[in-house]
């Protein structure tokens, strides 16, 4: 009977069992993504099959397979209505793989799921550029490949410690190819292809502002963007990330509509200059946040509006660096316009008389603006108002009500209020929103900004000095702060939570995390065209050009693929490996240089035997050598094989003429 060819024969349930582990590892970073039906139908499939194998049979009928395959394929077009791109392709390869589980039976279908899984892996990284998914895909990929390699074993148990060690072994020899591809391989301004997917992150803040937005995002622990100082670190009290600038108010919402193209009034400059990099996460957004006042950024197609905000023309889709400066003090060198003075003190009519009526008797006896400002804050300080982060629901008159009322409030409805107070005065105010402070990395020398330091402040317009801003949230006293839910939020100190505050080693090893996140995406995910000539110079290659990088890597490739034939030879022939059989090697090809080859089927004391009848002058030396090897190789002996390497190292026979002739 004709023995069946290896990939046509039958697997295990323990093997059947493995690459289904493989398979759910694989699958884990597509939860979220894929359609609940699906991950039923892959879970489905699995533990029929295992349950069939365990009882001995094979797979279902291959009709309830047709028919269960057309279905399901039919209703994952029917929900994305396409194969293309990324979401819709890693649904369907999903399903395959699922369906394919529920039919394997032999080795090809084992081969065909390790295919499916490593493609798995790749869809994986183009969703996310996280260095912990890569690792943790890393692990998915070596586990597969020992399944492959255990299931190509002979014998009933094979070790699983040495399968992993040669798996890891296999991968390990890629790295020089991929290395010399990732370095020299040349880079472009432009990828080659685009993902149709929408890959951009949480919103944010966003270009409108209502009671109890921010107090949202500040239970958020979702890195906004990190900012690495050249030099000095501005202090707490100016470390103002500025975002969306808002003008329009409708007497409960705040919102910002596009002025236009009007240029930035210019400031003069008072102060330190700060210069800085802003590493930005993916958004929805057109808008990047500086420090204030932005004064030169490095983004060629950037601009600064009429308010200082630096603007994108297209949002930002994907994690990019900008290297700016500011000035945190800043003086107003022209007036205000009466077009920006109309729009900054318009108010709703009819919207929140309790508070027009306050501003007015207020006014009257304040008239100077600094005074009226001054008594606002006082007012804010002297009252029952609480910092809180959970404040009660506002209605439509929301200022009323907060002032009035609730007096309870997180820094979006201090700012409302602010605002809406100066503009019943008849003084310009504008709300600003943005982040404020941000946590201190110090094993990587930057600043963290999370959407829980997301913050709301104001500006306005002094003749004489021009924009000032100012935070009423500062006026609220530490000792009327309610702490809610996790106790996040404080008045006047960074939002730390006590958790952090309890266990400084977690908040230490959090920060340890990011550093090495950062690490990733600054020399991995960012080693552009520009990273590849400064590579170039490095090596001090004159003129660095195009040419001369593929020059680089066809001379890298060489190497890289020489190295590694040189492994594959090595695997392929495991007797080069062991020192000792190499050092028998040179012992018989210095006998065959002298005349004396050893036969194929000769062990070396039996070869000994024959040097000596042939050359009793090498009678004594040889026999003692073979001795010492047979002992070394298939003995007991304790010795280690230095004497013996030494000694063969040292035998030079000469040629001469055999015994006998």
């Amino acid at each position: 009977m004709t023995a069946l060819p290896d990939w046509a024969q039958n697997v295990s349930y323990r093997r059947l069992l493995w690459i289904s582990g493989c398979l759910a590892l694989a699958l884990i970073p597509h939860l979220a993504a894929l359609p609940i039906w699906v991950l039923l139908t892959i879970g489905a499939s699995g533990a029929i099959r295992l349950l069939l194998a365990v009882r001995g049979g094979g797979p279902p009928p291959w009709s309830l397979r047709l028919i269960v395959s057309a279905f399901a394929v039919g209703l994952l077009l029917l929900q994305y209505r396409t194969f293309n791109g990324l979401a819709a392709g890693t649904a369907l390869l999903s399903l395959m793989a699922g369906l394919k589980l529920l039919e394997t039976q032999i080795r090809r279908d084992i081969y065909i799921l390790t295919l499916i899984i490593y493609f798995l892996s790749l869809a994986a990284l183009l969703e996310s550029e996280s260095f912990w998914l890569f690792a943790y895909l890393t692990g998915v990929v070596w586990l597969t490949t020992a399944s492959l390699l255990r299931l190509g074993s002979t014998g009933p148990g094979a070790d699983w410690r040495r399968t992993l060690r040669y798996a890891g072994r296999i991968l390990s020899q890629s790295l020089p190819l991929a290395l010399v591809l990732w370095l020299l391989f040349p880079r472009f301004a432009e990828p080659l292809w685009q993902m149709p997917e929408d890959r951009t992150a949480g919103s944010g803040l966003s270009d409108s502002m209502s009671p109890g937005d921010i107090d949202n995002l500040a239970l958020s622990d979702d890195i906004a963007f990190r900012v690495h100082f050249a030099d000095a670190v501005p202090p707490p009290q100016e470390r103002y990330w500025r975002g969306p600038v808002l003008h329009d108010f409708d007497g409960h919402s705040w919102r910002r509509t596009d002025p236009g193209p009007v240029r930035a009034p210019v400031l003069a400059h008072e102060g330190p200059a700060y210069q800085y990099t802003v590493s930005l996460e993916p958004n929805r957004h057109y808008w990047i946040f500086t420090l204030d006042w932005p004064s030169d950024w490095d983004l060629p197609r950037a601009q600064l509006t009429s308010d200082y905000m630096l603007v994108e023309p297209n949002p930002i889709s994907q994690p990019i660096d900008v290297l700016a400066t500011s000035y945190t003090r800043v003086q107003a060198t022209e007036p205000l316009s009466r077009g920006m003075r109309r729009r900054d003190t318009r108010l709703p009519p009819g919207r929140n008389p309790r508070t027009v009526r306050f501003s007015q008797e207020l006014r009257s006896s304040h008239p100077d603006d600094m005074d009226y400002v001054r008594a606002v804050l006082q007012m804010f300080t002297q009252q029952e108002f609480f910092y809180t982060l959970t404040p009660p629901r506002l209605n439509e008159d929301s200022v009323d009500e907060f002032l009035f009322d609730t007096k309870r409030g997180f820094c979006g409805h201090y700012a409302s209020a602010f605002a809406m107070l100066m503009r019943a005065a008849g003084i310009p105010a504008r709300v600003v929103t943005g982040y404020q402070g941000g946590t201190f990395n110090r094993f990587a020398d930057y600043w963290i900004l999370r959407q829980s330091d997301a913050h709301a402040w104001d500006e306005i317009w002094i003749e004489g000095r021009g924009w000032l801003r100012v935070d009423p949230t500062t006026a609220i006293a530490p000792q009327r702060v309610e702490r809610g839910l996790n106790d996040t939020v404080s008045a006047d100190d960074l939002l730390i939570s006590r958790w952090q505050q309890r266990t400084p080693w977690l908040a230490d090893m959090r920060l340890r995390i990011d550093a090495i996140e950062q690490l990733w995406r600054e020399r991995v995910l960012r080693f552009n065209e520009g990273s590849q000539q400064k590579l170039l110079k490095f090596l001090h290659i004159p003129e660095p050009d195009g040419q001369k990088l593929v020059m680089l890597l066809a001379a890298g490739m060489t190497l890289a693929m020489c190295w590694l034939t040189w492994q594959v030879r090595r695997e392929l022939h495991p007797a080069l490996k062991d020192p000792l059989i190499r050092t028998y090697d040179r012992l018989c090809r210095r006998l065959a240089a002298a005349g004396l080859p050893r036969l194929p089927h000769e062990g070396a004391e039996a070869y000994a035997l024959r040097v000596g009848v042939l050359r009793p002058d090498l009678a004594a030396t040889v026999a003692n050598l073979c001795r010492q090897y047979t002992a070394l190789r298939y003995g007991k002996d304790p010795r280690t094989a230095e004497a013996f390497v030494a000694a063969v190292r040292a035998f030079r026979p000469r040629s001469g003429s055999p015994a006998g002739r």
